[in-house]
């Protein structure tokens, strides 16, 4: 298992859409998903997955922090 990041600014509803439409579909694939982040500017996802999983994020949607790694 892998854990990755992904990030959608709030004033961008097509990147929010985006992100829950990615997790919506990787949702039975994924051994977790937590929201973080302020809420007001950017919204945050903490996941655990495959690996494999972490390239098919959306390239606008990719975010990098400290609970990334392998």
């Amino acid at each position: 298992m892998a854990r990755f990041s992904m990030m959608a600014r709030v004033d961008d509803a097509q990147e929010v859409a985006d992100a829950a439409a990615w997790i919506d579909r990787h949702r039975n694939e994924l051994a977790s998903v937590t929201e973080a982040g302020c809420g007001c500017c950017v919204r945050t996802w903490l996941i655990e997955g495959p690996r494999e999983l972490a390239d098919t994020v959306p390239w606008r949607l990719t975010a990098e922090t400290d609970w990334d790694g392998d």
